[in-house]
């Protein structure tokens, strides 16, 4: 009888710790982004801007091969209104350069858009929304500006074969209200010695996280046991 009380407390447990991480999100949400801590070190990727903005982003793999840095050199934004959102997104732009076609947010843990991410618990965000974990580009009142930002983002990858992978992807920046204002293509700038050039896959069940339906199933199997006994 101890025995069945010390699993069925655990199940509770469990139980608990999925309704304390899903609160808020949608139900297929797969709990909090991983740490990437395998990067391979000296792999860069960047997307470079050349229209009504131009400059570039820039994403080093760091010496340690935890995280992401990432540099964000930008001017113009010229006649539109802000703030600037932007975002990694799923699909690379496509060959009519139709930034609608790169589909939604790098978001390999399900958690969509709602509620908006917090950026002091940036693993509950979406993988690619770069804006909401550090910050977004300031409104230009029409006037044209530079911008410059770096920071490190533990949750994106160099690393090819995860969801958090951002090669041959893109980068779209969203005008005031949504609306897709500029992308461009993530391409591989400089490969790590000891790494092949990264082939893309968009195989968004690669996220490695403990998730609710885990949590679940796992529960079942223990209920099973308990009974059994």
């Amino acid at each position: 009888m101890q025995f069945k009380s010390i699993i069925a407390s655990s199940i509770i447990a469990v139980a608990a710790v999925s309704a304390q991480t899903t609160t808020g999100f949608p139900a297929n949400y797969l709990g909090s982004a991983a740490v990437i801590n395998d990067n391979p070190v000296g792999t860069t990727y960047s997307a470079t801007f050349d229209g009504n903005v131009t400059g570039t982003i820039t994403f080093t793999a760091n010496t340690n091969g935890t995280g992401v840095t990432v540099d964000v050199a930008l001017k113009g934004f010229k006649d539109a209104t802000g703030p600037f959102n932007y975002h990694v997104h799923d699909q690379p732009v496509p060959a009519d350069g139709n930034c609608n076609g790169t589909l939604a947010h790098l978001d390999p843990y399900q958690r969509g858009q709602t509620p908006a991410c917090d950026k002091t618990a940036p693993e509950t965000c979406e993988v690619g929304d770069l804006s909401g974990k550090h910050n977004a580009i300031p409104n230009t009142n029409g006037s044209l500006i530079e911008f410059h930002d770096s920071y490190v983002d533990n949750y994106i990858s160099t690393k090819s074969g995860i969801g958090a992978f951002i090669g041959n992807r893109s980068v779209v920046i969203h005008k005031a209200g949504g609306g897709r204002y500029l992308c461009a293509n993530i391409t591989l700038s400089t490969s790590a010695s000891n790494t092949s050039t990264p082939v893309f896959q968009n195989d968004e069940s690669a996220a490695s996280s403990f998730g609710v339906s885990s949590a679940l199933a796992l529960g079942g199997m223990l209920v099973a046991a308990v009974f059994a006994l």
